[in-house]
Parts: structure tokens; sequence; C-alpha cells
């Protein structure tokens, strides 16, 4: 699960969670997966998506209200999911067929916040003035932030209801996204104000392939443990040695 200033990404797969490593995710080949996107700021985040260098949005936006999330599913056609996100490996057949490209199995998310802008606020308080005996009302302005409305841009929202880029080995892209299982995601449209200048961009790299050049065959979610082969105490993935005997854990 990647974090970003206030955004959160993280592939799904059957409802589950899948962790990664500093943005890289295993993921069995055939695999169809969906994409959990949460903004958790107080203004809404306007999100663009590309899978192996290609719009999967057909050139709209995300609209995620504050602290909202949306599970996207598939590819947007219109103002519809029509084709799930399916995982598949690169073989020699199809890289002779459609090429090899550097961005193949990276997933880029781009996120833009709505600006905020200065709102004054008055409020009235009295000095004292013990030397002469009265009181005189003073009004002083107080500028807070907060959103405002400033000019429109269409995008699209879904219904149902941060910026770290890493430097991936591109040599080890073995796998891509093609169009999978039928689904009729509906969306809808939806306005939002001016948008920040900046924007901030999330990376998750796909693989299929384990470090050690062996396929991934299971999934690896946020609640496994790693057991351990010589104690059988049960260890937090992240770790590498058990915490009860000291063995090296394999994962």
């Amino acid at each position: 699960m990647m974090y970003t200033n206030g955004f959160v990404a993280s592939l799904k797969v059957d409802g589950k969670f899948l962790r990664d490593k500093n943005g890289i995710v295993e993921l069995p080949f055939n695999s169809e997966y969906s994409l959990y996107l949460k903004n958790l700021e107080t203004r809404k985040a306007i999100v663009k998506v590309s899978i192996d260098d290609k719009d999967v949005l057909s050139g709209n936006s995300l609209v995620i209200n504050s602290n909202s999330y949306i599970d996207l599913e598939g590819f947007l056609v219109g103002n519809i999911c029509k084709n799930k996100f399916k995982f598949i490996e690169l073989t020699k057949e199809i890289e002779d067929y459609r090429g090899y490209k550097p961005e193949d199995s990276l997933i880029r998310i781009e996120v833009r916040y709505e600006k905020l802008r200065p709102v004054t606020q008055e409020i009235d308080y009295c000095i004292s003035y013990p030397y002469w005996g009265w009181r005189q009302p003073i009004k002083y302005e107080i500028k807070t932030l907060s959103c405002g409305s400033v000019g429109n841009v269409q995008s699209v929202s879904c219904t149902n209801n941060n910026a770290q880029v890493y430097n991936l080995d591109a040599n080890n892209d073995v796998g891509i996204t093609v169009k999978g299982s039928e689904i009729n995601a509906q969306f809808s449209s939806a306005y939002v104000n001016e948008l920040e200048e900046n924007s901030q961009v999330i990376i998750l790299k796909l693989k299929g392939y384990k470090d050690n050049n062996i396929k991934v065959e299971k999934l690896v979610t946020t609640k496994d443990k790693i057991v351990c082969v010589t104690c059988g105490n049960k260890n937090n993935y992240e770790s590498n040695y058990c915490s009860k005997c000291g063995t090296f854990l394999e994962k």
C-alpha cells in the first residue's frame, strides 16, 4: 500500500489488499486485479491512471471526494468500466507482435488537489482603556484557508463511494495488463474547483517472477504472516528473521 501526501493507492485481488515492497507488487500471471484509491485530504482529489504507458480512463479523470475512495476495477470506456484489469505474461510471441515498452508492468497514478484559497473572517472584540474608563470595539480580520469555488473542471466521479517515484529496473518487466472479464461499472460526471498547478505521482510495478526467477504462484496479502520452518512462530511479513528463534525467513 503506497501513501503520499494524503493519498493512498493499493492493489486488490478478490477483495484482498496485496502487500508491496517499495512499490513492487508480486502478482501471479492471469490474475484480475483492481486499484484501490483513497483520498485522505479535506478537499477533492483529481486522479489520472495509466498502465503500461496507456491511459486506462479514456481521457477522463477520477474525482475522489474528501476521505473517500474508489475501487477502479478496469478500463473505462466513456463512463462505463467494461473489462477488468488482467495481468498476463509478456511472452516472446506477444512481444514479437506488440513490441516491448520500458513502461510495461508499471502503474502510474497522478494526483492533483483542489486549490486552497484564503477566506476572510471578521471577529469583533473590545479593548479596555483603563485611564479613560471606556471600551472601544475594534474589528480585526483573521485569514484562514479553506477550499473555495473559483472555477469548474469537468471530470468523472465514481458512484460507489501523495509523491514518491521509484526508479525501477525496466529489464525485469515480464508482464502486461490486458482486458479481462466483462463488467459493467457505471460512473457519473462531477465538477471540481480550480486545481493546484503541481501534481503528485505514485508508481506501482507488477512482477510475475520473484527475484530468484521463480514464478509467483501465491498472492501475498497485507494480513499474511510468515511461519518459521524451525519453531513454527508466525512473523510479520516485513521481518527477515524469526522473532522467536532467529531463523532466516524465506518468502
